[in-house]
């Protein structure tokens, strides 16, 4: 943050309307300003003084003038177009972001077949047993090189089931190693059931840094929830191939995602419990991810924004294991994903091209054609997607209390509501009607990490010895547990 000079007279300050002022009868007393993204803890007498502040418009003068210049430098107190022009500043860093074009983002289908029947999958042509042929290869390299300025490459492998498309993986990763770019690796997002030893063997060739596969539960609840096409389970077959991935030279992460909606989420507990014990020294991340709207989906199966809420904090209490997506604003303010990015896309086995790994499949989302000789043929939904999303170009945002810390939500959720008259599509931030709950989430984490220092370290708990002190992860103490607590790690 740069310093701003206080001026005491002649300039009008006002309350920012990014604030928000918390009482916790059990933690205390805090201030969260979603501009700057920035969380104090308060002792009484500066809470109160901070009420009187927001409820009046004025007593400026009642601030001492070193909390006011922590106030100013913070934006909880601003000046007459400040705030706006902060945004300004945020949307041309996500402009910036979204027209890098030194950067080219794909992320490939081998193919949309299957050996899964998912219910919730949002896939709209499964039986679709077209591998990516030869020709359309040859095409995506020359798609990759006609983009003469990127520098660096990145792949996501995706379907579809992309291990049935595997000798195509194979392929492609040869000859993007043979140009003159920078590959920084690939992504592999699989259901894992063919991910054998000769696969695995490779990935280290086909620089595979991270692979992520879906459980949904313990055995009984998983085999009911991700089956084979013709019926079979599933479970023991992806964990004997996940022993099998974590015990090989494979050097990369590993990812183990739970779809969780309200069949599944009170296993999700046992499911996590189990595999932190059986993977204990292995490099495995478990996470939950809400079940969003898929065609032929009962949406009373669905967790609302609330009920996710609760469920992610309902597993910090129990296990102390906090969500990947962690409880503190920090994840994607800018908005930028695939979908919103200038140089980034989904491509089909058949060289069809996308915006949105949603929207694999289905023919009206298209928005080119390798085949073609130009293959952007919809030049119109890709700026829908690019530009029609913009959430610091939409009133309602613009008046959102969270619009700093959310950026928008999802892009084609957005676009889907927004240009597509689809109703029913949540794509708002969970911080939008939940933020007070994510924050004492954070706070019970920080203020637990300090009781570490309290038993581990020099025996003191710190306290806010002016009145006020910044909590924001960036502030986070030095436990100096070596990770032997287990809120630290």
């Amino acid at each position: 943050m740069f310093p701003i000079r206080i001026t005491r007279t002649g300039t009008e300050l006002v309350w920012s309307r990014y604030n928000k002022l918390v009482h916790s009868p059990r933690l205390g007393h805090f201030l969260y300003n979603a501009l700057s993204n920035s969380l104090f803890e308060l002792d009484s007498v500066h809470y109160r003084s901070l009420e009187r502040c927001r409820d009046l418009g004025t007593d400026w003068e009642s601030i001492s003038p070193e909390f006011l210049a922590v106030l100013r430098q913070n934006y909880v107190i601003t000046t007459k177009g400040e705030e706006q022009r902060v945004l300004l500043s945020y949307k041309y860093r996500r402009d910036t972001k979204n027209f890098d074009s030194s950067r080219l983002g794909l992320t490939i289908c081998p193919t949309l077949k299957c050996n899964f029947r998912c219910p919730y999958c949002f896939e709209h042509s499964q039986g679709d047993p077209r591998l990516m042929s030869p020709q359309t290869i040859d095409l995506l390299i020359d798609f990759i090189k006609s983009y003469r300025d990127v520098r660096h490459l990145a792949l996501t492998w995706y379907g579809g089931e992309p291990l049935m498309g595997f000798d195509v993986i194979c392929t492609v990763t040869r000859r993007l190693k043979s140009l003159d770019l920078n590959f920084e690796g690939a992504s592999l997002i699989t259901n894992g059931y063919f991910m054998d030893q000769r696969k695995c063997a490779l990935f280290n060739d086909l620089q595979i840094h991270s692979v992520q596969v879906t459980l949904d539960g313990p055995e009984a609840i998983h085999d009911k929830r991700r089956f084979l096409a013709g019926g079979g389970p599933t479970f023991r077959h992806i964990m004997a191939n996940l022993e099998t991935l974590l015990d090989s030279s494979y050097k990369g992460s590993c990812e183990i995602r739970v779809n969780i909606d309200r069949e599944n989420a009170d296993a999700f507990q046992e499911l996590q419990d189990s595999l932190l014990e059986r993977f204990r020294d292995k490099n495995v991340i478990i996470y939950a991810a809400r079940v969003t709207p898929a065609d032929g989906y009962d949406s009373a199966r669905l967790l609302d924004l609330r009920e996710w809420t609760d469920f992610n904090y309902r597993v910090f209490q129990s296990s102390g294991v906090v969500p990947i997506s962690n409880f503190y604003p920090s994840v994607n303010l800018d908005s930028v994903c695939v979908a919103t990015t200038h140089n980034r896309f989904v491509v089909g086995p058949r060289g069809e091209l996308y915006k949105c790994w949603e929207d694999v499949g289905n023919p009206a989302r298209e928005i080119g054609d390798l085949h073609k000789a130009n293959p952007i043929t919809n030049s119109e939904l890709r700026a829908q997607y690019s530009s029609g999303t913009d959430a610091y170009s939409d009133p309602e945002c613009l008046e959102c209390a969270v619009l700093p810390i959310c950026g928008g939500g999802c892009a084609n959720k957005r676009l889907r509501v927004k240009h597509f008259d689809e109703p029913g599509l949540q794509y708002c931030s969970p911080f939008k009607d939940n933020l007070v709950q994510y924050l004492e989430a954070y706070i019970d984490i920080f203020m637990n990490r300090e009781m570490c220092v309290a038993i581990l370290g020099s025996g003191q708990q710190e306290t806010p010895a002016r009145g006020y002190r910044k909590i924001s992860p960036e502030a986070k103490p030095n436990c100096g547990s070596t990770g032997s607590c287990s809120q630290c790690s």
